[in-house]
Formats: C-alpha cells, sequence, structure tokens
C-alpha cells in the first residue's frame, strides 16, 4: 500500500527513527503523513512509541538507582560534602526505597568487613564465598560485584 509515496515497509523500517527523532526534517513529514493515512503502520507505530517510552522509563529508574547507590556509598563512607549532608538525610527519611538500600548496603559493608577480619586473623569461620554466592544471585549491579571481586582478590 502506498500512503505519502513511502511503502508500509518503508515506513515500518524507519518506524524507530522516526519515534527517535532521528530523521531529517522532509523525512519525517513523509513518514507522518503515511502514518496519519495508514492505520495499519499508525498501529505499528503505537507499539513502537509504547516501547521505547517504557524502555526510556527504564533506563531513567537505573540511572536514579545507581545515583543514589553512589550517594549512599559516599554516605556510608564520610566522603559525602558536608554541604549535601543535610539534604540526604532528608531525602532518607522520606524516601523508603533509600532508606531500605541504605540498610541493605550497610549489612553488605558489615558482612565484608567481618569477612575481611575473619581471614586476616584465620579465625576458623571464613563467610566470604558465602557473601559471594549472595550477591551473585542478588539485584546488585554487575561493578558492585566487580569491586567485591577485587577486594577479595586481594587476599587470595
Amino acid at each position: 500500500m502506498l500512503k505519502g509515496n513511502l511503502t508500509c515497509t518503508i515506513v515500518g523500517k524507519l518506524l524507530t527513527h522516526y519515534v527517535e527523532d532521528n530523521l531529517d526534517r522532509k523525512c519525517k513529514e513523509m513518514v507522518s503523513l503515511h502514518l496519519r493515512n495508514c492505520p495499519m503502520c499508525m498501529e505499528k507505530y503505537s507499539v513502537v512509541k509504547r516501547l521505547f517510552s517504557e524502555a526510556e522509563k527504564k533506563r531513567r529508574l537505573i540511572k536514579e538507582r545507581e545515583m543514589m547507590y553512589e550517594e549512599i556509598s559516599l554516605y556510608l563512607d564520610g566522603e559525602m560534602e558536608k554541604s549535601r549532608i543535610t539534604d540526604f538525610e532528608a531525602i532518607l527519611a522520606k524516601r523508603k526505597e533509600y532508606e531500605e538500600a541504605l540498610l541493605g548496603i550497610s549489612k553488605l559493608k558489615r558482612t565484608l568487613n567481618n569477612s575481611f577480619y575473619r581471614i586476616k586473623y584465620n579465625l576458623d569461620t571464613d563467610i566470604s564465598q558465602r557473601v559471594m554466592e549472595r550477591l551473585k544471585t542478588s539485584g546488585f549491579k554487575n561493578r558492585v560485584r566487580a569491586a567485591v571481586k577485587r577486594f577479595f582478590s586481594c587476599f587470595h
């Protein structure tokens, strides 16, 4: 079917670029004209647009979570700027996910620290392997896993 000098096949191939606003003005106008006149392509466009929107939301959530972990780490390690601490503590008081992440990271740091001292002083119980297994199955990001592996590699 030909609508606006573009076939449905061509429009289908251009949809992602159209949604991401990566087409020149003339091509964008031609795709737009085709979409206004072709219900099948408009339906495909709606699906692509929705998927793109969902992906963008997930990217933003991931970025926010990474920033949250970075802030918590700075706070726990005493490396946060003094002017930022009051604001951060206000966020901790208001946002449940920050409080939960703070508790989880604190527990992880305490466990790692305990494991470090057990290894350092050759105590009978070495929980480093259990910690590593938990990290492999938990929802922490790959960079946290890599940092923990680097940490433990110093002792082997």
